[in-house]
């Protein structure tokens, strides 16, 4: 694996970790902006899923493996196939499995991807890929922000959060 695909994959890898961990401390049923906290956390499950890639030759596999309707990714009142039911709770153990899914699908693309295709548009597409990934980057922090602060509002408790740990050793250890 060339060295900026690694360094990509690693701070993936991350990102995987806070997800897990923001989904095992999740408060799933909670209800925020007429949404629960599950759909919120299956919506960015399912934009990494779909996304990630390449979202022009998407297949959804989460209906049939995890018993998880696709259209309940859509949290937008205004965008087709929004459901308006916060009773319908995705379980965690049917949001951990589809974590899971999803990262061996995107470990997978990593062991393939080049340096020269991550800056080439998949076919059909108008984002390189490296637009793509740096995209759901951006998109999933933003939603495990958010349904982090959602849990914190009912069990006054942060998930923990992983980040650079030999920076953060380095520059706040000291201070102690």
């Amino acid at each position: 694996m060339e060295e900026i695909i690694r360094q990509i994959a690693s701070q993936q890898e991350i990102n995987f970790i806070n997800v897990k961990d923001q989904i095992l401390t999740a408060d799933l049923e909670i209800v925020f902006d007429e949404e629960n906290n599950s759909r919120y956390i299956f919506h960015y499950l399912h934009s990494m899923d779909r996304f990630f890639i390449n979202p022009m030759d998407y297949v959804y596999e989460g209906e049939k493996l995890f018993g998880i309707q696709e259209n309940l990714s859509v949290i937008d009142p205004k965008r087709e196939g929004y459901v308006s039911d916060s009773s319908i709770v995705i379980s965690r153990d049917q949001l951990l499995k589809y974590l899971d899914y999803v990262k061996a699908k995107i470990d997978s693309y990593f062991e393939k991807l080049t340096l020269e295709n991550l800056l080439q548009k998949p076919e059909g597409c108008e984002y390189t890929r490296l637009e793509l990934i740096l995209s759901q980057f951006r998109h999933l922090m933003w939603h495990v922000g958010l349904s982090s602060a959602i849990t914190f509002t009912t069990k006054k408790e942060w998930n923990s959060f992983t980040g650079l740990s030999a920076l953060n050793k380095r520059l706040f250890d000291s201070q102690s």
